[in-house]
């Protein structure tokens, strides 16, 4: 195997390594999106990422939704993070979370503020950020510092012919380099366990595949869904797609 050297990426507080370097107007909650939004749109630099989650969510679902919404903040391709939630209190669990990368981070609340002073105090830090961002040079580091993360790309018959593929060996020189490769739909897993069984480092990685897939299988039948049924997609049947197996498999 041809071995890479060096490769050049923003070393974050943490250690971690990122190849962008984005200043995040990150919402906690979807009533705080098109104060975000108005944000990203104020500051050139800046990126929103809208979502429809954070309300009338509760217990395991409710942390799933802080975990993911801090993991975004936290992820190294992210310089600094504003955050704006409707409440501090929700908001504060978030900026705190993310404050452990040791990055800078900023939370702001409309609750007594109202968006239009919410807005306009987070863009003067968004702002900040970006002149602050704009002075960080990538440095050399070795291969094995680099994670990569795959996802669907609305699949149809050419996608394990070409794209998949390349995805696939990709990941494979991360992982051979020390790297990290994470893939990002569960439901997609299903069919191809056999096949990441096959190549887990040990019996333990093997029987946490099967758990997660199964776990993944039985949580949507317990809602009544059925995700065999769902899945492929009507786009990736009209892309040739038959099954949920053939499309896990390519």
């Amino acid at each position: 195997m041809k071995k890479f050297g060096k490769v050049f990426g923003y070393v974050r507080e943490n250690k971690r390594v990122g190849i962008r370097n984005h200043v995040l107007i990150l919402p906690l909650d979807d009533l705080s999106n098109a104060a975000c939004e108005a944000v990203a749109n104020n500051i050139k630099g800046a990126t929103v990422v809208p979502h429809p989650y954070g309300r009338l969510q509760f217990g395991e679902d409710l942390a799933l939704h802080f975990r993911t919404i801090i993991g975004a903040g936290a992820n190294p391709n992210v310089a600094a993070c504003v955050v704006i939630g409707i409440e501090p209190e929700w908001t504060k669990i978030v900026t705190d979370g993310i404050a452990k990368t040791g990055k800078p981070v900023a939370g702001f609340s409309i609750e007594g503020v109202g968006d239009i002073g919410t807005i306009a105090k987070a863009s003067y830090q968004a702002k900040e950020f970006v002149q602050w961002a704009t002075e960080l040079r990538r440095q050399e580091v070795d291969f094995n510092k680099i994670w990569v993360s795959v996802k669907c790309g609305e699949s149809d018959t050419t996608s394990g012919l070409s794209s998949n593929k390349a995805s696939g060996i990709c990941s494979d020189l991360v992982i051979d380099h020390g790297g990290r490769s994470i893939l990002a739909e569960t439901t997609e897993m299903l069919g191809g366990e056999e096949v990441l069984v096959s190549r887990a480092a040990n019996r333990e990685v093997a029987d946490r595949i099967w758990f997660i897939t199964r776990r993944m299988e039985r949580r949507a039948l317990e809602s009544g869904e059925d995700i065999r049924g769902s899945q492929p997609t009507g786009d990736n049947i009209l892309g040739g797609l038959s099954s949920i197996e053939e499309k896990s498999l390519g």
